[in-house]
């Protein structure tokens, strides 16, 4: 039952491993995925295992033990029947709208390094505003950025985050 909903809702999803609900993976103590290799400390998201145009992780019978052990919302109201496979599809599509909504406007605004999360390239961003480094004339794409991540972080909050 689990393969089946892995396949049905991660594998359309992908946001826990892209950089969308988190910033980085750290290691717990005995984890030994090679993503730690070399006693790296953390692993910043995305994960370099994560391929998007699956939404499948490469090394997933040697992922993190934090990776084994998270569940979304989503796929948690599934497993317990409080939530149809065709809703949390349809939550996963909404909050990949908004990460995409999200993503567009920080590459207009030039901060479109995707080797970084979400979280760190909006904090870059605002950053750079409050430093009065982003032009007069992109503080209005700034303000539909800063909206648009409100409204993605509500969603995650509300219907991801376990």
């Amino acid at each position: 039952m689990m393969d089946k909903l892995i396949d049905a809702l991660c594998l359309q999803c992908g946001l826990c491993c892209h950089g969308v609900l988190f910033a980085d993976v750290r290691p717990e103590p005995g984890d030994v995925s090679p993503l730690f290799n070399g006693g790296r400390w953390r692993v910043a998201q995305p994960c370099p295992a994560f391929k998007a145009a699956t939404c499948a992780c490469v090394i997933y019978a040697e992922r993190p033990a934090r990776c084994r052990k998270f569940e979304c919302r989503q796929l948690l109201g599934v497993r317990n029947g409080t939530i149809t496979v065709e809703k949390a599809l349809r939550q996963i599509r909404a909050a990949r709208r908004l990460a995409a909504e999200v993503e567009k406007l920080l590459t207009e605004l030039g901060f479109n390094n995707t080797r970084l999360s979400f979280s760190r390239r909006f904090q870059r961003c605002q950053r750079a505003a409050e430093n009065g480094k982003l032009p007069e004339t992109q503080l209005d794409r700034l303000a539909d950025l800063q909206l648009a991540v409100h409204r993605l972080t509500g969603l995650l909050a509300k219907e991801f985050y376990a």
